[in-house]
């Protein structure tokens, strides 16, 4: 049976994957013109978050039970890379959420018009920037920009892991 503390490394590879093809998605989507990848995009990235979380949580678990104190420095570095890399994209998707808006509000008055109505009237008080245009290329620039930093900062998080595990060994079975 697989222990809570050996899950980081099975997990670990899914949001790596997950977010990483949002990113190429959304590059395509901008690239190409074509608006589908990007609604791709957003499900590969909603996805990408919670694997994130996930992977942060069992990373939690395996630093605590892990004989780490020639790593101490470099667990760390992992830690503060992975926490960034997270809120990067968990805020990156929270952006989509929002920037989603006018369109499930579309989509909802043909189920439920007066509370489409509603919801509507006060979203627009709150955020109406949402509401105006479609987004600029200047904000599309930003968007991709602030994603490949996240990517680049996944990138760092990942040579922190792999730096502890191939070149300390932690995580693996000590030799006798």
């Amino acid at each position: 049976m697989i222990s809570l503390t050996e899950l980081h490394p099975i997990v670990v590879h899914f949001p790596i994957a997950l977010l990483t093809l949002s990113v190429v998605m959304d590059g395509l989507a901008a690239l190409l013109r074509r608006w589908n990848l990007a609604d791709m995009a957003t499900w590969l990235l909603g996805f990408g978050v919670v694997g994130a979380l996930v992977a942060g949580l069992t990373g939690n678990f395996s630093e605590h039970s892990a004989h780490t104190a020639l790593a101490g420095g470099i667990i760390n570095q992992h830690s503060h890379f992975a926490f960034a890399t997270g809120a990067i994209f968990a805020a990156l998707f929270a952006v989509r959420i929002v920037a989603l808006l006018p369109r499930v509000l579309l989509g909802l008055r043909s189920i439920a018009p007066a509370l489409a109505n509603g919801a509507d009237k006060q979203l627009r008080g709150i955020i109406p920037f949402v509401f105006q245009a479609p987004p600029t290329r200047l904000l599309i620039g930003l968007y991709l920009l602030a994603s490949v930093g996240g990517l680049v900062l996944l990138t760092l998080t990942g040579y922190y892991g792999g730096l502890m595990v191939y070149h300390y060994g932690v995580g693996t079975p000590a030799h006798p």
